[in-house]
């Protein structure tokens, strides 16, 4: 198996983060929030999949095995409540 350094990249509130232009795999993502909010994970304008927010927390998300595939470009797109960090490689 091959392995990968994991890079993060800060993504702001109410708005899109290129966090990697190019061919990666999104392994986690921490965030913190002040009220219910969305963060979209997209390969470059395709959403992969959007973490729904109840409130103001902060938490870690592992993804599983080797990731999310990103073939284009890993893009974050926060709502106005949340920022985040997505750790890549």
């Amino acid at each position: 198996m091959m392995q990968t350094d994991v890079k993060g990249a800060t993504c702001a509130a109410n708005g899109s983060t290129t966090a990697f232009n190019g061919r990666t795999r999104l392994k986690g993502l921490w965030y913190s929030a002040t009220g219910a909010s969305t963060i979209a994970v997209k390969d470059n304008a395709t959403t992969l999949f959007t973490l729904t927010i109840g409130g103001a927390e902060s938490n870690y998300v592992l993804l599983p095995g080797e990731g999310v595939l990103v073939q284009t470009s890993l893009i974050i797109t926060n709502g106005s409540a949340v920022a985040s960090v997505a750790f890549y490689g």
